[in-house]
C-alpha cells in the first residue's frame, strides 16, 4: 500500500513539471489599442514538452461590458518562448460586443477610449486540465498628436546644424523611444516622397527625449536647399505614434545683416525671423506706450528648456521708444549655442526670440 502511494504521488508531480502553467506576455499599452495587436502576445511554456491548445480572448470595458471575443483554431506551443502562429490568427473567429465600442471596434479595428480588461484562455485540447488564464487592465487613452515643433513647417532657417524639436508622446509609455528621420528634398519632390524614397541624412533612432541636436556625424546642410523630416514614438517593434512630415528651407539673409549693421531693429522685426546671431549682445529697439516700467523677460538654452539663465541685467523702459542693449558676456552663455529669450511685452503679450550666442569680433 505504502508503494502505490508514493507511485501515485511521484506521477502527480512528474505530470505537474511535464506539464507546467503556459504564461501569456502581453502589454496593452502597446498592442492593446487594436484588434490586431491582441495577436502580438507571446507565450512562455516552461516544460519541455509541446502543448496543443486553443486560445479565447475577451475583452471587456468597465462600463459598456463584453467589447469582443476571439477564438483561434488548435495550435501547437513548444518549449520556451513563441508566439501565436499565422494559421491560428487566420482561423480565428471574431464575435463583437452588442455595444457602441463593439460596433466601433467592428467598423476600423481600433479600441476607442475606455478601462479595458484583457483576458487570454489557454484551453488545452484532449486533456481534462481546467484552461490557464490570464487577465491584464489598462485605461486606454488616444495618443495626441506628436507634433513637431522646430524648425517650424515650410519655414527658413539660416543654421546648418540645428537644434530638432518636437512635442513628447503623450501619454508616456515606458521604454518607448524616438526616430528622426531628415532628408533633402530634390526638385520636383514633396515632402511626403522626400522621406518615403530618398536616402536620409540622418536616421537616428532610440532618442530618449523630444529634442536631438544636429549629429556631430551627419552632413551639414546646403544653403538654398530645401529639407523634410518626420519624427516616430516606437517601443521595440511596434509605431506608437508618428508625426506629420514637415519642410524647411535653409538659407541665410536677415540674420548676418542684424550682426553688420550694429542697428537697434525693431523687437517685432526680430520676432519676424528665426534666428538672431547675437555677439556677446542682443540689441533691439522697443516703444512703450505706458508709464515707465520694468522689461520682463527670461532666457533658456533650448537644448536643456527645464535651465533658465540667472543672474540677467535689470532693463527698464521709459515711456515712449527705448535702444536697448542686452549684454551676455557676463552671463551663463556658451559659444555655438542656441537659446530662446521670452519678453513680456508692455502690453501684456508674449514674445520670442531664438537666437545663436557667439563672442564678440
Amino acid at each position: 500500500m505504502m508503494k502505490r502511494t508514493h507511485s501515485l504521488i511521484i506521477f502527480l508531480l512528474l505530470a505537474s513539471i511535464t506539464r507546467g502553467q503556459i504564461i501569456v506576455q502581453f502589454i496593452p499599452e502597446i498592442n492593446g489599442r487594436s484588434l490586431d495587436g491582441l495577436f502580438g502576445c507571446r507565450t512562455l511554456n516552461p516544460s519541455a514538452a509541446q502543448v496543443a491548445v486553443q486560445l479565447t480572448v475577451t475583452v471587456k470595458e468597465r462600463q459598456a461590458g463584453t467589447v469582443c471575443m476571439i477564438k483561434t483554431s488548435q495550435f501547437n506551443i513548444g518549449p520556451g518562448t513563441g508566439i501565436i502562429p499565422v494559421t491560428a490568427v487566420r482561423g480565428a473567429s471574431v464575435q463583437f460586443g452588442n455595444n457602441r465600442l463593439g460596433q466601433l471596434l467592428s467598423i476600423n479595428h481600433l479600441f476607442p477610449e475606455g478601462d479595458y480588461d484583457y483576458c487570454y484562455s489557454l484551453q488545452y485540447v484532449r486533456s481534462d486540465n481546467l484552461p490557464d488564464e490570464q487577465c491584464f487592465s489598462y485605461l486606454l487613452t488616444p495618443f495626441a498628436d506628436l507634433s513637431l515643433i522646430d524648425p517650424y513647417n515650410l519655414a527658413k532657417i539660416c543654421d546648418k546644424r540645428p537644434l530638432l524639436t518636437w512635442q513628447p508622446l503623450i501619454p508616456g509609455v515606458l521604454g518607448s523611444f524616438y526616430r528622426l528621420v531628415l532628408t533633402e528634398i530634390k526638385p520636383g519632390q514633396s515632402a511626403t516622397e522626400a522621406i518615403n524614397y530618398n536616402l536620409p541624412l540622418i536616421n537616428q533612432q532610440s532618442i530618449m527625449a523630444p529634442v536631438l541636436p544636429y549629429p556631430p556625424s551627419a552632413p551639414e546642410l546646403k544653403l538654398d536647399t530645401k529639407y523634410a523630416w518626420q519624427v516616430s514614438a516606437y517601443k521595440e517593434q511596434t509605431v506608437l505614434n508618428r508625426s506629420e512630415i514637415w519642410s524647411f528651407t535653409v538659407e541665410c539673409k536677415d540674420s548676418v545683416k542684424n550682426v553688420v549693421q550694429k542697428s537697434f531693429r525693431e523687437i517685432e522685426d526680430l520676432l519676424l525671423g528665426n534666428y538672431y546671431i547675437a555677439e556677446g549682445e542682443i540689441r533691439f529697439a522697443i516703444t512703450n506706450s505706458y508709464k515707465p516700467q520694468q522689461l520682463r523677460y527670461e532666457i533658456e538654452a533650448l537644448d536643456r528648456p527645464d535651465k533658465r539663465i540667472k543672474g540677467l541685467p535689470l532693463l527698464k523702459l521709459v515711456t515712449g521708444a527705448n535702444n536697448i542693449v542686452l549684454d551676455l558676456e557676463n552671463g551663463n552663455f556658451k559659444v555655438n549655442k542656441y537659446y530662446i529669450m521670452r519678453l513680456r511685452m508692455p502690453n501684456g503679450s508674449i514674445k520670442e526670440l531664438r537666437f545663436f550666442y557667439t563672442e564678440k569680433k
